[in-house]
Order: structure tokens, then sequence, then C-alpha cells
């Protein structure tokens, strides 16, 4: 490859600096998540502490929102123990950091930005630690392949890697990306863009050891319906079930279940076309990464329908029983709604009869082995065609008039989870009618066009979000609830309101004409004509368990938006658009070359 890296040292103190000044990044096309759990990071902290050598850190230079970072290739664990220690997110052996101890870390205590926890660890070991001189080396490298490529050698010997870390490491096919994406969207630790601050990895990362930041793995799907349990999580066993059933989805006849074939969906070789990894990368490719991502994730949607409000989970109700591990049992009432859904082209006509013929129907019809192992195709063959049998009594087929196969509960959670990392690219309304008197507020209607403006403005190709039927406060949704009467539905940090209390009060239920005064609105916008159909097709009213909510999406694919003659800019959540003054046009233009 002809690489040769920078190696230099860099003390603990001067990393940390950097960190808070949003130097390094972490890109999630390769890397993993966030997993190391406490006595891991204990005993890396710990290392520093006692002066004991440490592994190499390896970056590659990168430009990113118009300044040059560090990409982490190896290192994003230890980084993330060193970091978290320094602001008292853990102790080693019982005793926080000194935050006096370095001037940044005081002056940000000082400003109560950090809060120092006690006991306090001594100062001689915080002063050690914080002069440790980590081996830090670069590439100024910027190609994602050749980034890919490192990132994979250098994981490949599988160093604290689960069997599908390795498998995913540096991998770049079509098959892999759709795995990991589904299985973000499943996990709901999903970003708005691959790219992203580490200091942004918490929020999006599964809680270890009772952190206060990140996602609770109680509430994981996969754990939640007793699927797999947390430490499984950790082992990515939910990407190998998405990738089981993203084989099975696009395979010509039944794929059998074991290691050896989830090995082969990553080997791709243009030379092997009878092999494995070949067929599914091109049955991929002729199918469509979107069509496959929107028929899984409705189906998802289709089971979460039918055990929504519902006393069991899952794995409790096919079976019977509370157990804490079934893939096996999911994965055979995945494909069988796959066969009903997709292939036979039927919908679900009485999800609570699907509900009460699923009780118990492992004994009837899934006699596998629920912990995994080999699952041969004859096997899972016999037992999708059992349930099928038991369960289209409740199903009819789809007409043209019935909507296409989209995910639309999992889509508005994927969307809410995303603004986390970068909330300027969303924003969210209640509704467009005035709460104290009724009537529709023109202004807030433009400004919502305004917003998405500015949204797309903040560079070449971003993609920005307006849901309209979501409070992002507590207050906001309960003025909501008692206004129109309705019940919300708390998702995260978000509330689903849904605008179903206006469409009765002001539209006699008629959602069409609601959704329709919103369209009209856009075509009276002083927005190029361009981005005008753009938004105008990409808008839609989707159904969140019986709340309807409206998602308006814009993406800069033509340059810079202009709105009544002006460019308009956003810094964050809830700040109204600002014009881009003269002297900022140069460089505002420089985003979108």
């Amino acid at each position: 490859m002809g690489l040769q890296p920078k190696i230099n040292g860099k003390t603990v103190e001067r990393a940390y600096e950097d960190y808070r000044n949003g130097i390094y990044l972490v890109n999630r096309r390769y890397q993993r998540k966030l997993v190391w759990n406490k006595n891991e990071k204990e005993a890396f902290v710990d290392s520093l502490k006692n002066g004991y050598p440490v592994p190499l850190f390896l970056f590659s230079v990168n430009e990113y929102k118009g300044q040059r970072r560090q990409e982490i290739i190896d290192g994003m664990q230890r980084l993330n123990a060193i970091f978290g220690f320094i602001e008292n997110e853990y102790e080693i052996d019982g005793y926080y950091f000194d935050l006096s101890s370095t001037a940044l870390t005081k002056q940000l205590l000082d400003e109560n930005i950090l809060k120092q926890h006690t006991p306090i660890l001594d100062r001689t070991s915080c002063v050690n630690i914080a002069s440790y001189e980590l081996p830090f080396s670069s590439y100024d490298e910027d190609n994602p392949d050749i980034i890919d490529e490192v990132f994979r050698r250098i994981n490949s010997n599988g160093k604290h890697l689960s069997r599908q870390e390795i498998r995913q490491a540096g991998a770049t096919g079509e098959f892999a990306e759709l795995v990991r994406v589904l299985s973000t969207k499943m996990r709901g630790d999903v970003s708005h863009d691959d790219v992203l601050l580490l200091d942004q990895m918490k929020d999006i990362s599964i809680q270890q050891d009772g952190n206060k930041y990140g996602i609770n793995a109680d509430d994981v799907f996969w754990v939640k319906q007793n699927i797999i349990d947390k430490k499984d999580l950790r082992l990515s066993i939910d990407e190998e079930i998405v990738g089981d059933l993203v084989g099975a989805m696009v395979a010509e006849t039944m794929p059998p279940s074991r290691v050896s074939v989830l090995d082969a969906y990553y080997y791709i070789d243009a030379e092997e076309e009878d092999s494995r990894g070949y067929k599914t990368e091109k049955a991929i490719q002729v199918r469509g990464t979107e069509t496959i991502s929107t028929q899984f994730l409705y189906i998802i949607d289709e089971i979460k329908k039918i055990f929504f409000g519902k006393e069991h989970t899952i794995m409790q109700h096919i079976l019977n029983q509370k157990v804490y591990r079934g893939p096996r049992y999911f994965q055979s009432l995945f494909l069988s709604l796959y066969e009903l859904l997709i292939k036979d082209e039927m919908k679900i006509l009485d999800y609570d009869e699907v509900y009460e013929k699923l009780f118990n129907i492992a004994d009837r019809t899934m006699i596998i082995s629920g912990g995994g192992g080999a699952w041969s195709a004859k096997e899972k063959t016999e037992v999708v065609t059992k349930t099928v049998s038991i369960l289209k009594s409740a199903f009819v087929e789809r007409t043209e008039a019935d909507p296409m196969h989209y995910s639309y509960a999992t889509e508005i959670e994927t969307l809410l989870k995303q603004s986390k990392t970068e909330n300027a690219q969303y924003d969210f309304k209640q509704g467009i009618h005035d709460l104290a008197n009724g009537k529709r507020n023109e202004q807030l209607i433009s400004k919502i066009f305004k917003t998405l403006t500015a949204m797309g403005n903040s560079g070449k190709n971003a993609t920005g979000y307006v849901l309209i039927g979501v409070a992002d406060k507590f207050e906001d949704a309960e003025k909501i609830s008692r206004r129109y009467e309705v019940e919300y539905i708390k998702v995260g940090n978000f509330y689903i309101t849904g605008i179903d209390g206006e469409v009765s009060c002001f539209y006699n239920n008629d959602y069409d004409s609601y959704f329709s005064q919103i369209k009209n609105a856009l075509q009276q916008m002083p927005l190029d004509e361009h981005y005008r159909r753009q938004i105008g097709t990409k808008m839609r009213m989707v159904n969140y368990y019986g709340r309807a909510v409206i998602i308006i999406k814009i993406v800069s694919d033509n340059g810079a938006v202009m709105f009544e003659n002006n460019y308009y800019t956003r810094t964050g959540a809830n700040n109204d658009p600002e014009p881009v003054s003269a002297p900022e046009m140069p460089t505002f233009f420089a985003k979108f070359m």
C-alpha cells in the first residue's frame, strides 16, 4: 500500500485536550461498538498509572466539517476508557481521578462542566496518568478502501473480538453493510452519519456496568423480547441473527444456519461464482439494499404490532414459559411472516388472532434447539411450512389499494434516536394549529420549510427532517394530551402525540385534508423549484401504533438551498435558522464544492 505512518508520543493530558476539542473521529462503517466493561477499563487505566507499556494507537488524518481530525483505526475502546476515567465516569480501586490535577480538568470543574466524585485518587497517581505518553501512529491517508484494509488486517487475529465482529471487520460488501445498518436500527444505536466524534459514541452505545449514559440493554428489542441476553448482545449475536435472516431472504432455496454458512456470506470472490458469498452478494445487488431493508423492517414492525400492549414477550408467548434465549424460535416466526407477507403478498387481517395462534406454537411446530448450533435447511423449511399453515387463516390477500411494504414504527424510532448525534438536522412539531385559539399557524408552517432549507445548507448531500406530531418536551406532550384528549407514546426522550387531535377537531377526521394543507402550503413557499418538488415527493404521513405522524425530509443534492432570496443555516436543536452573512458566503459555498 506504500503507507508511511508517522509515529509520535502524546501525553494523556494533551490527548484529552484534543478529545475536548473534537479531534477524534469514529467511522461506524468499520468500527465496532463501545463494549468494554468496567473491569477492562480499570485494568487499562491501571497500566497507565503504573507506567506499563500499552499497545499502539492508530489513526488516519481526515477532513471533517472543515477541520483536520484523527480518525481512530485502532484504540477506540482504550481512548474511551482513558477519557471516561478522567471525567469521573468510573473509579479504579474505588478512587476517582482528581480533576484539580490538570489545568483543563480544573477549568471544567470550576465551570461546573465536570463534577468531582469521591474518594479522590492521590495526586501522584493522577499526575502519572495525565503525563503518561501514549504511543500514537498516524497515516496521512483518507482513502476509505485503504483504511478498511488496514482495519481488517489489524483485527483479523480476533483479539477481544467476537466471531461476528471478525466477520464484519473491514468487510465492505453489500451484505455486510446491510447487516450492519439493520442491526443498528434494531438495537437503536443509530447515528445521523457514519462518521461522528468520539464523545458522541457514548450516547449511542449499549450501557455497561451501570453507566448513566447510552442505551439500556434491557430496552433493546432482542433482549426485551427474551430472544437473546445481554451477554449475547455484547458478542454481536444479534448481528448473526440479522445476517442469517437476510441470507434466507435473498437465497433461491432455504439455506442452513451454522457458523460456516455465516462465514461464507462475508467471503466474496468474483472468480468463485458458485460460492454462497458471491451468490448472496449478487442477489442483494439485483433486489437492492433499500428493498430488502424495507421488507425486513416491515416484518419486524408487524411482529411488534402483534405483541404491542400484550402481557407476554415474544419468547414467553411462543414457548408458554419464561425463557431468556430463543433466537431460532424468533427466526422461525420471522421467516414464516416473510413467506406470508412478502412472498405470498398477504396482510394481517386480525392481529389479536395471530397473537392467539402463536401461543405455545413452538410445541406444535418448532421442535428445534433454541440456543443455536447447526440448523439444517430441511428443518427450517419444515418449521416455516407448519407455522405458515397455522397462521394463514388470520391473513388476507393484499389488494392494489393497500400501501407498499414499508416500515413506519422502526423508521420513526430510528429518526428520533439519530437526532442525538446531529440534532441540528432534526426538528419536531406537535402540530400546525395554535393550542390556545385553534387557528392554523401560518408562521409556524413557513418556519418548518425555512428550517428544512437551513438543514440542507449544512453541507453537500446533507439530510434533514421535520416530524409533525412529535413533542420533545414532556410539558408540551401534556398540553397536547389535555387539549385534544389523546394519549401520547414515550419513545426515549420524545413523545409521539400524533396529529390526530388536530385532524379530529379541525378537519372532521379527514387526514387527507390535513395532509393537503401542508402540501398546498409547500407550493406557496419561496423555494427553489428543484427542492420544492423533492420535499413534496418525500413528504409522507405514517402511522405509529395508531398515532399519525408527518415526516418531511430534504436532501441537499443540488447545491445550497435558498429561501426567500436568502441562505439560512442552523446551529443546533430548537435554534431558529439564521441568514448567512456576506462575509460568511465564501466559506458557506465551499461546503458544496
